[in-house]
């Protein structure tokens, strides 16, 4: 079961990960990975940046599936990876 603090550090670490990976802004929620710059290889950077910061799995599929930011943290949080 995940706690309040690991969902919000979840949260904060994919937002700073979005955000350097696409050199830009705070993502809204409804924010398109590939639509706002994303490519295949920044989302593997993305993937493996985020493994780097939680201590698990990140696969690249997960963004993939769930190219908004907010589909993409919900995936994120309930991931069993």
């Amino acid at each position: 079961m995940l706690t309040d603090e690991i969902v919000s550090r979840t949260r904060e670490h994919a937002t700073t990960a979005w955000t350097e990976i696409l050199n830009g802004a705070v993502p809204a929620e409804t924010d398109n990975f590939f639509q706002k710059g994303g490519t295949s290889l920044k989302a593997l950077r993305l993937c493996a940046r985020l493994s780097g910061l939680l201590g698990r799995k990140v696969p690249v599929k997960l963004l993939l599936k769930n190219s908004t930011f907010g589909a993409f943290l919900s995936a994120l949080e309930t991931a069993d990876v």
